[in-house]
């Protein structure tokens, strides 16, 4: 089933004018922003211009235990163009290598995909995986979006309406993580020695670590498989210029 999603940005996206693209305004604001010496001769984002280790407190880190790097890696802040705006997240980097997200927009759903990961792939074989899809928001109900991209992807009707939204509860998961899935005596049904599955692909799947996020006016499908994370999910965030240029969080 085909499912379209309309994705109604938040003022913030709307700001570089005259059709510039997001880290393009030579403005006073920007350039004095971009102009600050890094502590320690640190890096500089390159779409932003912002020291890394500045760029770091702009990272809307959610509550829950931060998700530990792989065996020999680090975490690095890293940034992706997202439309008009900037995504800021937390990737591994390991010697060398730094895990890079690439986004392209939809319909049906706008993705971000790797571009390159740091940990366990020396051929650059995972280019191109798809880690993240992004929808819209609906401001009445926040969850509404969700249910509904799970329910179209379903074909029976009644696991369809049998579905709903909770929280997810999941250990080194974000403490906003949330799971499309049926209600607790449905559930009770499963063989309690399986992973179990609910609600179609934008669902509840225990075999691996997929989940939703709701934040800055989208909503996020977080499908990061069974191995280790090479991005921190918590650590998104949109970052827009003000009117002055500066950088600012997207609200």
């Amino acid at each position: 089933m085909r499912y379209w999603i309309a994705i109604i940005l938040p003022p913030a996206f709307l700001l570089p004018a005259c059709g510039e693209r997001a880290g393009d305004d030579p403005s006073p604001a920007a350039t004095a922003q971009a102009s600050v010496q890094c502590p320690a001769q640190g890096d500089r984002l390159a779409i932003t211009g912002l020291c890394a280790e500045r760029a770091a407190s702009y990272l809307d880190v959610t509550g829950g235990e931060a998700p530990k790097a792989p065996q020999g890696c680090e975490w690095s802040v890293q940034e992706t163009r997202f439309d008009d705006a900037v995504l800021l997240y937390r990737a591994t980097q390991c010697g060398d290598k730094t895990t890079r997200l690439a986004f392209s927009d939809g319909p049906p759903m706008a993705e971000l995909s790797y571009d390159t990961a740091a940990y366990g792939d020396p051929e650059n074989a995972l280019k191109g995986e798809v880690l993240v899809r992004v929808a819209g928001l609906d401001v009445s109900d926040r969850t509404a979006t969700i249910l509904r991209i799970a329910r179209d992807a379903i074909d029976d009707p009644r696991e369809s309406n049998a579905c709903t939204v909770r929280n997810a509860r999941i250990d080194y998961w974000p403490a906003d993580a949330l799971v499309v899935d049926v209600g607790a005596a449905q559930a009770a049904q499963a063989p309690p020695d399986e992973p179990r599955a609910a609600c179609g692909p934008f669902g509840l799947s225990e075999d691996e670590s997929a989940f939703w996020r709701v934040f800055q006016g989208h909503s996020w499908f977080f499908q990061l498989g069974q191995d280790v994370w090479q991005i921190d999910p918590g650590s998104f965030t949109l970052l827009a210029k003000d009117r002055s240029g500066t950088w600012v969080p997207v609200e």
